[in-house]
C-alpha cells in the first residue's frame, strides 16, 4: 500500500462512526454492495516508417493489454478505495520500437510487463449544494496541466488530488510526486530534459460549464522547471455547430534556464494558440482548425513542449496533437477531420494537417493525410467494444535535435513518413 492511500483510509477508518462496525455488517455496507470489478482488454499496434534524423527507421510495436479495475462503494457514505492492475503481453516489435509507447524498453529489448497502476483512497462529502472529493495514492489524473495517455496501459501519478463542485462551477487541485509511465512497470521521478529530478508537480483548474458554454482555466508548475497557464473554451451555437479555442502559455524557470542549449525546446517562453469549428449534419461530422506557435530558440527551430517534464503527460487538446510536429516556432497549421457514419455503428473518415514556417529565410513545410475507421456496435452486449484503424503518409524535415539538416546546397532536407495504427478495446463487467 502507498502512504497517501494509507493515510486517507486510516484517518477516516479511525473515526467513531466506523470504529465499531462488525464484520457481518461490512457486507451490507455501501462499500461492498456498491463496488464493481471490470476487466478491460486493449489490443494495440502502432507502426511508423520515418527518416527525420537522416537515417531510415521503422518504429513498430504490438501488445495486448489487460486491465483489472476495482471500484469500491463508500463506508458511511464517506470513504472508499479503488485499485487497478495492468498487464501488457508482447506480441511483436521492431528493433527500434521505443517511440510507440506500448512495450517495456528493457535496455533495448521489447518486453511485456505488469504493475499495480492505481491504488488510492477516496473520500467524499456533500453540504449545502457543494460536492467534494479527495484522493490519495496512485491514480489516473486528467487535471490542470497533466493528463493520462492510454496505449496498452495508461500512465498514472502518485500524490494527492481533489475537487469541489457547486452549480456550474468546479475547482480541482493536485500535488504529485512520482509517476508510472504507460509503457513501464517502474515508479519514477519527474525529470528535466538533462536528467535531473523534479520533486513535485502541482496544478489546478477552474471550470464553468453550462449547456452551451464550457470554459476551463488551468495553472501548474513542475518545480523550478516550467510554469504553464492554459485556457480552453467550447461554445455550442446549436446542435449542429460548435466552436473551440485553446491557449497554452509556458514559461521557463531556473532548472530550465540552467540546462545546455541543446536540451531546450525553447529559450524563455513557448505559447500555442488554436481555434476550431465543428459542424454536424446528416451523418457527417466535420471539424476544421487553425493553430499558431510562438517558441523562439537561439540556433535552432524552437517548439512548444506538450509535457511538463520527462515522465509526465501534458494537457493538450488542440487539433495539432500529433507527436512533435505542428508546434514549431512561428508555424501556422491548418487541420481538418471529416467523418461520415456509413451506419450508426461505423464511421469512415479522413484526418489531415498542413503546417508551414520559415527558418533562416527558407520555407519549411510538413503535413500528413490519414484515413481512419471506427466501429462501435450498438448491441447492449457489445456496448464496450470499439475497433479503430488508421493509415496514411506524412512529410516533415530532417533534423538533429532542433537544428535542421541541410544538403550540399544549404537547403533543408525533407523526410517522408508512413504511419499505421490498429486498436481493439473491450471491457467485461465481472460484478
Amino acid at each position: 500500500m502507498e502512504k497517501h492511500a494509507l493515510a486517507l483510509i486510516t484517518g477516516i477508518l479511525c473515526s467513531p462512526s466506523l470504529a465499531f462496525a462488525g464484520i457481518d455488517d461490512l457486507a451490507e455496507t455501501g462499500f461492498i454492495k456498491n463496488s464493481s470489478l471490470d476487466l478491460g482488454t486493449h489490443n494495440i499496434w502502432k507502426y511508423l516508417d520515418e527518416g527525420e534524423t537522416d537515417k531510415r527507421n521503422v518504429h513498430s510495436a504490438w501488445g495486448q493489454g489487460l486491465a483489472l479495475d476495482y471500484k469500491s462503494g463508500y463506508f458511511a457514505d464517506a470513504i472508499g478505495v479503488d485499485a487497478s492492475y495492468y498487464g501488457v503481453i508482447k506480441l511483436a516489435a521492431a528493433d527500434n520500437f521505443a517511440s510507440r509507447g506500448i512495450l517495456y524498453d528493457d535496455d533495448g529489448q521489447a518486453k511485456g510487463f505488469n504493475k499495480l497502476g492505481q491504488f488510492f483512497g477516496k473520500a467524499k462529502f456533500s453540504q449545502s449544494g457543494v460536492e467534494g472529493n479527495l484522493y490519495g495514492g496512485w491514480k489516473l489524473i486528467k487535471l490542470g496541466v497533466l493528463t493520462t495517455s492510454m496505449r496498452a496501459a495508461p500512465n498514472t501519478y502518485n500524490g494527492w488530488s481533489g475537487d469541489l463542485t457547486y452549480d456550474a462551477y468546479r475547482l480541482r487541485l493536485a500535488y504529485l510526486t512520482k509517476s508510472l509511465n504507460r509503457d513501464s512497470p517502474d515508479k519514477v521521478n519527474f525529470m528535466t530534459s538533462d536528467g535531473h529530478a523534479i520533486d513535485t508537480i502541482y496544478t489546478g483548474d477552474v471550470q464553468f460549464k453550462t449547456d452551451n458554454l464550457t470554459a476551463l482555466y488551468f495553472y501548474g508548475e513542475s518545480e523550478d522547471y516550467l510554469r504553464r497557464n492554459g485556457l480552453e473554451l467550447n461554445l455550442k451555437q446549436n446542435k449542429s455547430l460548435s466552436y473551440g479555442v485553446q491557449i497554452y502559455m509556458t514559461q521557463a524557470l531556473d532548472k530550465w534556464d540552467s540546462m545546455a542549449n541543446n536540451k531546450k525546446d525553447f529559450d524563455h517562453r513557448a505559447n500555442h494558440y488554436a481555434a476550431d469549428m465543428t459542424w454536424k449534419y446528416n451523418g457527417w461530422t466535420t471539424k476544421g482548425g487553425l493553430a499558431y506557435t510562438d517558441a523562439n530558440k537561439e540556433g535552432g527551430i524552437g517548439m512548444y513542449p506538450r509535457h511538463m517534464s520527462k515522465n509526465s503527460r501534458g494537457t493538450f487538446n488542440s487539433m495539432t496533437t500529433a507527436g512533435l510536429d505542428y508546434m514549431r516556432d512561428e508555424e501556422k497549421v491548418l487541420s481538418l477531420d471529416v467523418g461520415y457514419h456509413i451506419t450508426p455503428e461505423l464511421v469512415l473518415g479522413i484526418n489531415t494537417h498542413y503546417g508551414f514556417f520559415d527558418f533562416q529565410g527558407q520555407p519549411v513545410k510538413e503535413g500528413e493525410f490519414n484515413v481512419y475507421t471506427l466501429w462501435k456496435p450498438a448491441s447492449k452486449k457489445l456496448k464496450d467494444l470499439s475497433v479503430f484503424a488508421m493509415i496514411g503518409p506524412g512529410r516533415t524535415y530532417e533534423h538533429k535535435g532542433t537544428s535542421p539538416i541541410v544538403d550540399h546546397h544549404g537547403n533543408i532536407k525533407s523526410a517522408d513518413s508512413f504511419a499505421a495504427e490498429f486498436r481493439l478495446d473491450y471491457k467485461f463487467n465481472i460484478f
